[in-house]
């Protein structure tokens, strides 16, 4: 019995000890610092390529604005070079967009937050149609011009709310930071301006067709990568 004492004592000292020499309990590690002023940013989104600056309003709150521009053009043909009939369409792709967002980071440590905002949308597809050569049926020619042409465009809301989330708090510690956004805006169904003439006029009933296929773009998702650049303080105190 006395054995089983002394071990359970032996034991129990270091534990003993080593709370003694823990103390109170130890302070909570100082917040990474944190700067007011101006970021400067360049990206790279869904979008197009961006220029943008950052606001710091509070540790937990900042205001973003930004610009985002992409043209694509490209040819497509409907058939081959082969074909009696060949369809040769102009596209493009013009993405215009200004956006005015506000940042929160519920976390005072991390560069997580939850952003809401507006796009102000300037997205436009068009297109352009014609025969790339006459076409000839039962001996009777007919032109290219005879043929006619297609053209339409697609336009979107020009007000598109946008909620999402990212990472990167261009305020805190580093003065160059990693932004990443993930989110979308909405910018409704887009209105088709579908016109045709010669003898592809009967096919102008198809913008209707073609504005119920594209009724799922009025989610548009955002996925931005870019860099910002924490501007010294001391540039706004002079």
């Amino acid at each position: 019995m006395n054995h089983t004492v002394l071990l359970l004592w032996l034991l129990t000292v270091p534990l003993v000890s080593q709370s003694a020499d823990d103390g109170p309990l130890k302070k909570s590690r100082p917040l990474p610092a944190y700067q007011t002023g101006l970021a400067p940013m360049l990206q790279v989104s869904t979008a197009g390529f961006g220029v943008g600056v950052a606001h710091s309003v509070s540790r937990h709150i900042a205001a973003r604005a930004g610009v985002n521009l992409f043209n694509y053009q490209g040819i497509y043909n409907a058939g081959k070079d082969t074909d009696d009939l060949q369809l040769a369409f102009d596209y493009s792709f013009k993405l215009t967009s200004f956006n005015l967002l506000l940042d929160y980071y519920p976390f005072r440590r991390l560069g997580f937050r939850l952003t809401a905002g507006t796009y102000f949308n300037r997205n436009r597809f068009s297109l352009f149609g014609q025969s790339t050569k006459d076409f000839k049926f039962n001996d009777v020619v007919f032109t290219v011009k005879d043929i006619g042409t297609i053209e339409g465009t697609a336009r979107f809301q020009r007000f598109a709310p946008y909620a999402g989330l990212g990472w990167g708090h261009p305020f805190l510690r580093k003065r160059l930071k990693l932004m990443v956004d993930l989110g979308m805006f909405f910018q409704n169904s887009p209105k088709i301006d579908f016109r045709t003439t010669g003898m592809l006029a009967p096919s102008s009933d198809q913008g209707a067709v073609l504005e119920n296929n594209l009724k799922p773009l009025k989610y548009y998702p955002i996925l931005n990568i870019g860099l910002a650049y924490r501007l010294k303080a001391s540039l706004f105190n002079r």
